[in-house]
């Protein structure tokens, strides 16, 4: 899940129009811009929620805990995915009807490997944390 913040999240091609990417914390310049986790607002959270995960998964302990953020991972993942896939659509949207044209003409975005990797990564923990319900220690 970390890895993800080091990888694209989404790639802007066009003209000069700026774009603001509120939603995730980051502003794409006049020309084309590689945007990574790290170009980012999220990073440190993702850091941080993968840094919890992976303390309690070694502990080995609150797997209700582990299956709700993996839950919260892999939705947040789809939702980070559904923005940068559609993010001159979204940001583009409150500019006036000439700009619009333009950037749905001359911009384009293309998605990155890092929200597929924190869908996976999510998903990884969602299993993990339901594989490891049926394993408990034996008493003698």
């Amino acid at each position: 899940m970390a890895v993800s913040v080091l990888l694209t999240w989404v790639t802007i091609d066009g003209p000069s129009i700026a774009l603001d990417l509120p939603l995730i914390g980051a502003e794409v310049s006049p020309r084309s811009r590689t945007i990574a986790g790290t170009d980012t607002a999220l990073w440190p959270v993702v850091v941080a929620i993968a840094a919890v995960v992976a303390i309690l998964g070694l502990l080995g302990f609150a797997r209700r805990l582990l299956l709700a953020l993996g839950l919260l991972v892999v939705g947040a993942g789809n939702a980070l995915l559904y923005y940068v896939s559609n993010a001159v659509e979204i940001e583009s949207n409150d500019r006036g009807r000439i700009e619009q044209l333009v950037a749905d003409a001359l911009i384009s975005s293309s998605t990155g490997p890092g929200p597929p990797l924190l869908i996976a990564a999510g998903i990884a923990i969602v299993a993990g944390a339901l594989l490891s319900r049926g394993r408990r220690p034996r008493s003698c």
